[in-house]
């Protein structure tokens, strides 16, 4: 690099010269040749002199005051990219520093790690669905919850709890809504997607257990995205204990797949949902020894006011399936199950409009209960329910286990003090 005496002389030079070529050519625009190089025959008129030599530093000044412009914005244009690049490999850095922690041996390391990589995606964009898929990628580890390591549970919260955090708002501009969530095969004791908006993309529960714990999706809208909790024989949702709950939940858009989803213990509720234009489907799903519930007391009951919900090929083999408090107005229902063991609750349904289709449903056990519920005839086709075909040979056995699970589902509406008198009713 030339030494600053240099660089200042050179630059003087420069304008110098520039300032005579537009001196010269100002000149020869006003009718005095004088030339780039004056010789005897240039002349120049002495009144004219002073107008050039004005005319000349003012046309200086202005090509200047560009040049200044132009060398500024350059100058900014070179340091603000010195400055990315110095961010990037700092990020960079970052990234590999945090990604290092998560798979540290030491839980309290990778809880670290957690934060650390929830910070830097709101702080890099360009990182933030690949940490996204990091995060949802280290819940897909092999974990037994009946015998986590230390620390383990505490660390697969957290990163359930960020991600959940980064679903509340989708206007935010940190927002993970929108990006494919793949929890394929996690096993899961406990977490919380509560309020979390699922606009768009894929969201992949397919072969994943809800062992044990609870698990919110309270007040969570679905409104868009495609959320699979099973989508072959191979790869169902197995729900083993768990407590998933789906309190309030709003069903506005996209699909919701609980195809062949094994229910075999817990509860599934969707007290006070809203179902207004998803397609939820239960098909071929099988109804253990759980609880599968769209109602509870009258303020829990879902309403059914649009979309669709199927039942399609689902076995209905024990547990209880309840509809206790729902409204139904609006929403197509597919209930071509095979019943053989579960009660069904229909109690204190109100059937105002929509249909609910159990013309190739199986019923050959359980039983159902429309005690009372409002005009079930209106929408139920065909009404009256066909009769058990076939009585399974443990019936007494499982009508002994629903009644007394039927029992505690109503004690709990009867302590509400907000189921309304008995009103009309079918069997």
């Amino acid at each position: 690099m030339p030494s600053f005496p240099l660089t200042l002389f050179l630059t003087f030079a420069a304008a110098t010269i520039t300032a005579w070529f537009i001196f010269v050519g100002l000149a020869e625009l006003t009718g005095s040749h004088i030339g780039v190089i004056p010789n005897s025959n240039s002349k120049l008129p002495k009144e004219r002199l002073f107008d050039l030599t004005r005319s000349t530093v003012t046309a200086a000044g202005l090509l200047a005051g560009v040049f200044a412009i132009v060398y500024a914005y350059r100058k900014q244009r070179i340091e603000e990219a010195a400055s990315v690049r110095a961010d990037s490999e700092t990020l960079g850095g970052r990234y590999q520093t945090a990604a290092e922690q998560l798979g540290h041996e030491r839980a309290a390391v990778r809880l670290a790690g957690v934060y650390a990589l929830s910070r830097l995606a709101d702080d890099d964009s360009s990182q933030r669905e690949t940490i996204c898929r990091l995060l949802c990628a280290y819940l897909r580890i092999p974990y037994d919850p009946s015998k986590p390591q230390p620390g383990e549970r505490e660390v697969r919260l957290t990163v359930v709890k960020v991600i959940s955090e980064h679903l509340q708002d989708p206007s935010h501009v940190e927002t993970w809504c929108g990006f494919d969530l793949d929890f394929s095969g996690a096993k899961f004791d406990g977490g919380s997607f509560a309020g979390a908006h699922f606009t768009s993309g894929v969201v992949n529960f397919s072969a994943c257990e809800f062992a044990s714990g609870t698990f919110s999706f309270d007040g969570a809208k679905f409104s868009g995205a495609d959320v699979n909790f099973g989508s072959g024989e191979d790869v169902p949702a197995i729900f083993t204990g768990a407590q998933v709950l789906f309190t309030g939940a709003h069903f506005q858009g996209g699909i919701i797949s609980f195809i062949f989803s094994e229910f075999r213990a817990g509860e599934i509720a969707f007290g006070a949902a809203f179902f207004g234009g998803s397609r939820v489907s239960f098909g071929s799903c099988v109804l253990g020894d759980a609880d599968l519930s769209f109602g509870g007391p009258i303020w829990l009951g879902s309403k059914f006011a649009g979309g669709s919900v199927t039942f399609s090929g689902a076995e209905l083999q024990a547990g209880i399936l309840s509809f206790m408090g729902a409204d139904f107005c609006g929403s197509e229902i597919r209930f071509d199950v095979t019943l053989t063991g579960s009660l069904v609750l229909f109690d204190e349904a109100d059937f105002i409009s929509g249909s609910i289709l159990m013309d190739e449903a199986e019923i050959k056990g359980g039983s159902f209960s429309f005690e009372g519920s409002h005009s079930p005839e209106k929408l139920i086709n065909p009404w009256p329910i066909p009769k058990a075909t076939k009585t399974p040979k443990t019936k007494k056995v499982v009508r002994k286990k629903t009644s007394s699970r039927r029992a505690n589902v109503k004690k709990k509406a009867t302590e509400s003090g907000k189921v309304p008198a008995s009103g009309d009713a079918g069997e």
